[in-house]
């Protein structure tokens, strides 16, 4: 970081700068797809997720001009634009800020038969888009074969599955995709995948999605950008993190760290707990309905005793480590 500061941060994206290539390379090989496409934050990212699936749905798919829909589940969360604040079943989100984006219909999250209802419905779906694991809606874990049962739908009806992996990309589930615990066994992965926060190691704000040329080259050279994505200091700082994350083998790490965090949390004998579940370092305790003490009180309890976390839903508290804890 210190390093690339000292030459340049930012450069007009009219010109290559020497960072972004060998970084969207890096990327790329680490996850098996065939372009980057970067941005600055979570919801920028995701957005341009949602603009490159219309784009496919309209060249590829056939779909009219403007009839574009995309499915998302009751509990996403994806970001505080105008778009995903709609997109969403969170009233807290969306209370006096309307009106919104309309093409972004609900079901149920983790019932691949409710998707199946609706893509028969509708042929003017271009993309299911899901979290592998629901974060902001309570660390909400499917079935095992829920992404990918969803994968061969969106096959049988031709439409791409997006897996915004902002929050569980890049190892925090034990696995350095969280999609891959159900398709990797399958042989499949995501049309698209949105990755932020841990891209940049925590050291500041970077972002992207990441397709095969199918799907990317779509979007055509000016008719998408972005400010600050793809600046030569972010990307510089996201090539060392990818080092590390790889070097020091976080992503097992996570696994190793994750199921003893679990184990733990499970031998807890309080009549507090209702339910623990997660995946790797992301971890969550769900607190009884009955016991007068919601989730933000008792992250604030944590808080005071020097533990951060956080609270999702009322009643459950999210526990995600740094990747690099020990035993």
């Amino acid at each position: 970081m210190i390093d690339q500061a000292s030459k340049i941060t930012l450069t007009s994206r009219t010109y290559i700068n020497t960072s972004l290539g060998p970084a969207a390379k890096q990327i790329c090989e680490l996850t098996d797809y065939d372009k980057f496409l970067p941005c600055s934050s979570g919801v920028e990212a995701c957005e341009a997720a949602v603009k490159l699936a219309r784009r496919w749905g309209y060249t590829v798919k056939g779909v009219p001009d403007n009839h574009a829909n995309i499915l998302m589940a009751n509990g996403v969360f994806w970001g505080r634009s105008i778009t995903a604040s709609g997109a969403c079943s969170d009233p807290a989100r969306s209370k006096l800020f309307g009106p919104f984006t309309p093409g972004f219909p609900l079901v149920d999250f983790g019932d691949a038969g409710l998707v199946e209802d609706y893509l028969k419905k509708d042929k003017n779906c271009v993309a299911v888009m899901l979290e592998p694991i629901q974060g902001e809606g309570g660390v909400v874990v499917p079935d095992d074969s829920y992404l990918a049962d969803v994968k061969f739908l969106c096959e049988k009806y031709n439409t791409l599955l997006v897996c915004d992996e902002v929050q569980t990309g890049l190892g925090r589930t034990g696995k350095l995709l969280a999609q891959r615990w159900s398709l990797e066994p399958v042989g499949k992965k995501a049309d698209i995948t949105v990755l932020g926060k841990a891209l940049s190691g925590g050291f500041g704000p970077a972002s992207g999605i990441l397709a095969d040329r199918a799907v990317m080259d779509e979007i055509k050279v000016g008719e998408h950008g972005s400010t600050f994505g793809g600046n030569p200091l972010s990307m510089a700082i996201m090539r060392a993190a990818l080092d590390v994350l790889v070097d020091e083998k976080l992503v097992e790490n996570s696994l190793n760290m994750g199921s003893l965090l679990q184990a733990k949390f499970k031998e807890l004998n309080s009549p507090m707990v209702r339910n623990v579940r997660g995946k790797g370092l992301m971890q969550c305790i769900e607190i009884e309905r009955d016991s007068k003490v919601t989730g933000h009180d008792f992250c604030q309890i944590l808080v005071n005793n020097r533990v951060l976390t956080k609270a999702t839903k009322d009643y459950s508290c999210r526990f995600t480590p740094p990747l690099v804890i020990n035993e």
